[in-house]
């Protein structure tokens, strides 16, 4: 018994979506990076700087380098973390950054797709924060970005200026939430300068959160997570959320939006980095217990091969009767 024409010839198809690269891509969502300092070291891997989903040294984790620039110190407090990064004061108002690159150089996540998603997720719990409600700083700040290849950090310091594409949040961390817009998503469109320092090279998009709500809690836990989902439109679908305690009075601080023309037309990403400053408008300490991220890998799907490996070997079929 012959087998049916479609399971009959569906490798030729196959082969020949794929020797003429026209198979389109779908998401498949795998986990880059998902760490929480099992081996006490922050500096794994040290040359690729991020393990990109695996597990290199075998140590349980799938591990990216952090880099420590400005005052204070970073590290894990031993095998099993947390990662804790310290001001050198508990009064300290200078600033520090903490970076990593969650794929290696070149290897950008790339949200080319319709439904393609990066998502990363920080966990951490801060101490010694600004009770009073005095602070209206926006000096609590992280970005999610791209780095240009030649300004990526290849020792401890903070990161330099350059043209960054991404997205940025600002916000106030305070007892009483005291900034006008102390949840405040930022774009980064590729103006050249320091990533986090300073606000003029950065566009507000949108608040989430609202003055004089509770804010946050020394020795509360906190996650914060920002996905960016590439829409229909070739825009970006953004939702930045932090959620823990009673912070904005609910325990939810979050905004959603969409950006139509993201980032200069760039939809890569590579980056994550923070720069808090001190206890007198942050925290003295921030004690990471988990940093994930989860991107698309496209692979070609079984609809795209056959409707153009039949096409392809129609003809064949026909010829071999």
């Amino acid at each position: 018994m012959s087998r049916p024409w479609t399971v009959q010839f569906l490798p030729a198809a196959m082969s020949v979506a794929v020797a003429f690269g026209l198979a389109v891509s779908a998401s498949a969502s795998v986990i880059l990076v998902n760490d929480t300092w099992l081996d006490g070291t922050d500096s794994d891997p040290a040359v690729s700087q991020s393990e990109y989903g695996g597990d290199q040294d075998s140590d349980g984790n799938s591990e990216s380098a952090w880099y420590q620039g400005g005052d204070g110190t970073l590290d894990p407090v031993g095998a099993g973390g947390p990662l804790q990064g310290k001001f050198s004061v508990p009064t300290s108002g200078s600033s520090a950054s903490w970076t990593t690159y969650y794929t290696p150089q070149g290897k950008e996540v790339n949200l080319l797709n319709t439904g393609d998603q990066l998502k990363v997720t920080w966990i951490f719990t801060p101490t010694n924060i600004n009770n009073g409600g005095s602070n209206t700083s926006q000096n609590f700040r992280l970005a999610v970005v791209d780095t240009p290849d030649a300004n990526r950090l290849l020792a401890n310091g903070a990161p330099g200026s350059a043209a960054y594409t991404g997205y940025g949040m600002f916000m106030n961390m305070s007892g009483t939430l005291g900034n006008a817009n102390p949840f405040r998503l930022m774009e980064r469109a590729g103006a050249s300068g320091a990533m986090l320092s300073g606000s003029s090279d950065w566009a507000a998009l949108a608040n989430g959160a609202t003055t004089l709500n509770t804010g946050y809690v020394s020795g509360t836990e906190y996650t914060y997570t920002m996905t960016i989902t590439r829409n229909a439109a070739n825009g970006l679908d953004i939702v930045s959320r932090m959620a823990g305690g009673s912070l904005d009075n609910d325990g939810v601080a979050e905004v959603i939006f969409t950006d139509a023309t993201p980032n200069n037309g760039s939809f890569k990403f590579d980056t994550f980095s923070l720069r808090p400053s001190g206890a007198t408008t942050t925290a003295e300490t921030f004690s990471t217990r988990l940093f994930m991220v989860e991107a698309p890998v496209p692979e070609p799907t079984t609809l795209a091969l056959l409707g153009l490996g039949g096409l392809a070997v129609f003809g064949l079929g026909r010829r071999q009767r």
